[in-house]
């Protein structure tokens, strides 16, 4: 792994690290009962979860489906986020290993790309993942699956809010501002967010219909073959001038419990926050960006909602796309 995957990893989710890898505790329903998948590397003897390295361009959501499909032959979208495992390689270096829960609907048996990197993949009881994983914290994340199936809590979906790319400047501009585009740095940043909302597989897009937020979407669009679907109450001039609409799109939509993402302008998120903060424990509430500019350009906030008569958020991240 090269020192600029490193670099440009860590930056896209806001922490520090030597070494950066990611990976999933798959699993899936088996006759009302919880399965996960263990894999076994030949070369450490061992049975661990899938996971790997960061590539170049690569995000850790992005890291992790491409380690799970190259370790498993499952493709998966990922699930809600399981505790992140940090510890010492040598004397000196310090690696971060970021896990997501993800579910595997696939009958089909596992299949790893590279048989000499992983020679077979098996799926247990949380009680014999118990006893065959290798690694003793490895457990970490499988308590939280396992509590998490317990409780009916385990399925979530995602709603991603998506700051628009890099524009053209605003005090540069001369002509109507909702069609301001975006400059060259944002069409990158647009092309880069192709991957990274991939990761979670939005089955809906909506965006202001201002030039720079649909440019924003669009690459994402093109490759899925999704719509984007325009809405001006999250317009900056419709926001302005009438939060409670903005507000009450956020609510619908964590209401119709379908994984979206939702492209907007940096003046309109606090009044999108806001509506997430109201379907969130205050605990988590409070984790929400609060100072201007609360995203970067092209950078988005995924809330994790758990389905139900009740929808409630139960965690939150945030990426910056890779764009270089």
């Amino acid at each position: 792994m090269s020192p600029t995957a490193v670099h440009d990893a860590a930056e896209s989710a806001g922490i520090q690290a030597d070494v950066l890898a990611a990976g999933a505790v798959c699993w899936r329903e088996r006759d009302g009962e919880l399965e996960v998948l263990l894999i076994h590397r030949p070369r450490y003897k061992d049975w661990s979860w899938p996971k790997g390295k960061v590539e170049k361009g690569e995000t850790l959501p992005e890291c992790a489906v491409r380690e799970v499909e190259e370790e498993t032959g499952y493709t998966v979208t990922l699930g809600r986020p399981l505790p992140e495992a940090r510890y010492r390689i040598g004397r000196r270096l310090q690696k971060h290993v970021a896990y997501w829960a993800a579910e595997v609907t696939s009958t089909k048996k596992p299949a790893p790309h590279n048989l000499r990197e992983i020679d077979k993949g098996r799926w247990v009881s949380p009680a014999e993942a118990y006893r065959m994983l290798t690694r003793y914290d490895d457990r970490e994340q499988l308590e939280v699956v396992e509590r998490a199936w317990d409780n009916g809590r385990l399925r979530v979906w995602p709603l991603i809010i998506v700051r628009h790319g890099k524009a053209y400047p605003r005090a540069r501009w001369h002509e109507t501002e909702h069609k301001r585009p975006l400059l060259a740095l944002g069409s990158r940043q647009s092309m880069a967010l192709t991957g990274l909302l991939a990761a979670w597989a939005p089955s809906r897009l909506i965006s202001s219909p201002w030039k720079r937020c649909i440019a924003t979407l669009t690459p994402y669009s093109a490759a899925t073959s999704k719509p984007i679907r325009q809405k001006k109450e999250i317009s900056e001039k419709a926001s302005k001038l009438s939060p409670v609409k903005a507000h009450g799109l956020i609510a619908k939509l964590i209401s119709r419990g379908r994984s979206v993402a939702v492209c907007t302008h940096r003046p309109v998120l606090p009044v999108l926050f806001q509506a997430l903060a109201d379907a969130a424990p205050k605990s988590l509430a409070n984790e929400l960006p609060s100072k201007d500019p609360y995203l970067s350009p092209g950078e988005i906030l995924v809330a994790y909602i758990q389905p139900g008569e009740m929808s409630r958020i139960i965690a939150f991240e945030r990426f910056r796309p890779i764009d270089s």
